[in-house]
């Protein structure tokens, strides 16, 4: 489980709008550790390991909390540790996201394309962000319109997550506390909402 976007500062004061809407964490409290926290226990959940890439959320990338690097070269950058997490890892499956609405979710999508042009020997699947997919209609579509012009298509691939799954799933996405009550009833959405899953097919 890659988390591209786990980097930030080491104590966030002021707290942007998103941390002040989830009402979880204080002006100084170590934030993206205890977000960080987090993926390890929703790892945990799903018996997965966990890579926490450097990248800082979009929330944090400006002056008031010391970043200093240009969003130009952000996905570039993204691209290159992907492109060594694919060497070091060995793996002939990646599921990557599609990219709707979130500034972050777009570019670590953008970048995940780029390395599947460059690793037609991996199998490549696309996942729709929820709630995203299911609230901002139009997002999704710009997202599904631009794969063309990156040379993919996708091809649907069919998904069980009932029973079992289902409550594995519900308890993983329950250990985001710092997460649920800014994304509020949206949460109950996204787990209301079926995984919408597809293979990348090269154009």
């Amino acid at each position: 489980m890659v988390t591209v976007f786990a980097g930030g500062p080491p104590a966030v004061d002021p707290l942007p709008w998103w941390d002040r809407r989830c009402g979880v964490v204080e002006p100084g409290d170590d934030v993206v550790g205890i977000r960080r926290a987090e993926d390890l226990a929703a790892a945990g959940v799903l018996s997965a390991t966990v890579r926490h890439l450097d990248h800082w959320d979009n929330q944090y990338r400006g002056p008031t909390y010391g970043y200093r690097e240009p969003d130009a070269g952000l996905v570039e950058a993204i691209v290159a540790d992907l492109e060594l997490l694919l060497d070091e890892v060995d793996l002939d499956r990646w599921l990557v996201p599609l990219g709707i609405l979130h500034p972050d979710h777009r570019a670590a999508a953008t970048a995940s394309c780029a390395v599947a042009a460059r690793h037609p020997d991996v199998e490549w699947l696309v996942y729709e962000d929820l709630p995203y997919a299911t609230l901002y209609r139009r997002d999704r579509q710009l997202a599904l319109d631009g794969l063309p012009s990156r040379g993919f298509g996708l091809q649907a691939v069919p998904v069980d997550l009932t029973g079992e799954a289902s409550s594995v799933r519900e308890a993983a996405v329950r250990c985001y506390r710092s997460q649920l009550r800014g994304l509020g009833p949206e949460v109950g959405t996204a787990l209301a909402t079926p995984e919408r899953i597809h293979r990348l097919t090269r154009r």
